[in-house]
């Protein structure tokens, strides 16, 4: 009984205890960022970004990498020591990492909800469409990315959307488009242009698995992600106004995919009345006056988010584990406590 005492008590302490306070920590993090603002080189969205995924993922793999490590080296903690003697196996650090990997993944497939398949359409409405839409990229230079990345749809209530995670597709409905003048047809693909070229559906994807895998420390830092996805909807259209959208067109086609009779909620951003109106007079500021171009935009914080992770898979290599050995001494003194 006492083998099994740290692998599933140890990993329960950590989804538990650890994740939520990290989520804790972080959210102090993110009030601070979202109070008075990031200058830096990644800006205040990456680094928001980096806090909401970096709260779950960093402590999980220091965790993960302590447990491969002592199961690597036999450097254990004590008890482990005592029990199997200097020469002996100590599989527990192993099988820890397996049972903590385990309900982690579990925690984020639960969580994972999937947009859903839309169906590709070959009707006369639709090739019009294609035609249509193929002929307005043509028409601009901005668009030039989005060749052979546009999918036309008939399903009902569609709108517009970007999907794929590593080689990701906007989708128009054809319904959605007959409402829409050249010009907003033109802005509003000019958003999703932004969407899809930051990989915006894979970010959302480890966003949400960030926080499925911490069951308390996701109601901690929810506002946070619906304010992120709302900040970056904004910046996705202060991204397409520079690259040549007109931003009343834009403003026109964004509250249109915003009504209460379309299907996908998604496109050109969510609902939330609040957000939408910040962003409504954000491009009616645009028409009166044009963005800037800032250096932070060509940024990305996916170079920092890979060195952090590095590290934190290197660090009980180089440092030591002694906070897992705090575990795995405490899970076994808990249980003989119970079992007392």
């Amino acid at each position: 009984m006492t083998e099994a005492a740290f692998p599933v008590l140890g990993a329960a302490f950590v989804v538990l205890v650890v994740l939520p306070v990290s989520a804790l920590v972080a959210k102090l993090g993110l009030l601070l960022v979202e109070s008075v603002g990031v200058r830096g080189p990644l800006g205040s969205l990456n680094v928001r970004y980096l806090l909401l995924t970096s709260s779950s993922f960093l402590p999980l793999l220091w965790f993960l990498s302590a447990g491969v490590h002592q199961a690597e080296t036999g450097h254990s903690a004590l008890s482990c020591l005592l029990k199997h003697e200097q020469g002996g196996l100590c599989f527990e650090p192993a099988s820890f990492a397996i049972v903590l990997a385990a309900m982690a993944l579990l925690a984020a497939l639960r969580s994972f909800s999937p947009n859903g398949s839309v169906p590709i359409s070959r009707s006369a409405e639709a090739i019009r469409l294609a035609d249509r839409v193929e002929r307005l990229i043509g028409a601009s230079s901005s668009l030039g990315s989005l060749r052979r990345r546009i999918v036309v749809t008939d399903a009902s209530g569609f709108t517009l959307g970007t999907r794929g995670y590593f080689r990701p597709q906007v989708f128009v409905g054809t319904s959605f488009a007959a409402t829409l003048t050249d010009q907003m047809l033109s802005s509003a693909l000019g958003h999703e242009q932004e969407h899809l070229r930051s990989l915006d559906p894979l970010r959302y994807l480890i966003l949400q698995f960030a926080l499925g895998i911490n069951p308390c420390g996701r109601f901690l830092l929810a506002p946070h992600v619906a304010g992120w996805k709302g900040a970056r909807e904004a910046d996705c259209d202060r991204a397409a106004v520079i690259e040549g959208a007109s931003p009343l067109p834009l403003a026109d086609a964004i509250v249109r995919a915003a009504r209460p009779t379309v299907r996908e909620v998604a496109a050109l951003g969510a609902r939330n009345t609040a957000i939408l109106e910040l962003r409504i007079k954000m491009l009616l500021a645009f028409a009166e006056c044009a963005p800037r171009r800032l250096e932070r935009d060509s940024r990305s914080a996916m170079p920092v988010a890979l060195v952090l992770l590095f590290m934190t898979v290197l660090l009980p290599h180089r440092v030591g584990t002694g906070v897992l050995d705090f575990v795995h001494t405490g899970a076994e003194q808990v249980l003989t406590y119970v079992w007392r």
